[in-house]
């Protein structure tokens, strides 16, 4: 479960969340909507610690975040932010690295998933021997998503992550997200069927 409780949010002398509340239930689907500057992207890096509110509190699974628990409450969630911040290096390098990192020791790469996985999203297993620069604004989306798949985190916070990609694909993805049994947070401004059976909060 996540709670967010009255929160407020001030930069400078701009107001951009006041007195906010939700509460997301295990496995629930949400999609965080509104216009843009409205504070979608910001109410997503104050779950993950990034962004302190002016007042109020968040917890996750019962945890009230702070500077003390924020890494364990950041292993239990998989982020994909607007642009996927990856180094220049070969894919399959890449995968590996990212599950060396401590937080990821408990995983072990599942070669099968893996291949699988790519396919699930119209990546052929060629991907793995190209470098990161090679590869579409599509392709990089698609392959940070098999990557926040194979990471398995029970929380997944996703921002505008089909923005690069066809239809067909947004639905796929969409439908995908909707039929996991994860904790799904979600901004989007995408026309996509499947997101009218999420949850929809408008900030």
């Amino acid at each position: 479960m996540i709670i967010f409780k009255n929160i407020d949010l001030k930069f400078n002398d701009k107001t951009v969340l006041k007195n906010f509340n939700l509460t997301i239930e295990e496995g629930e689907k949400v999609l965080i909507a509104g216009v843009s500057g409205k504070g979608k992207t910001t109410l997503l890096k104050i779950l993950l610690g990034f962004t302190l509110p002016s007042s109020g509190s968040v917890f996750v699974d019962d945890l009230e975040i702070n500077e003390k628990n924020i890494d364990k409450i950041r292993s239990k969630i998989g982020y994909m932010p607007q642009s996927t911040p990856f180094f220049n290096m070969n894919v399959e390098k890449l995968i590996h690295t990212i599950l060396n990192y401590k937080q990821n020791s408990n995983i072990t790469l599942d070669t099968n998933k893996l291949i699988n996985t790519l396919k699930e999203f119209n990546l052929d297993v060629g991907i793995l021997s190209k470098d990161i620069s090679q590869l579409s604004g599509g392709e990089k989306q698609r392959l940070a998503f098999v990557i926040t798949i194979l990471l398995d985190r029970k929380i997944w916070v996703l921002d505008e992550i089909t923005s690069s990609l066809d239809q067909d694909m947004k639905e796929k993805v969409t439908e995908y997200i909707l039929n996991s049994n994860k904790t799904i947070i979600l901004v989007s401004h995408d026309n996509t069927d499947a997101l009218n059976k999420f949850r929809r909060v408008i900030l």
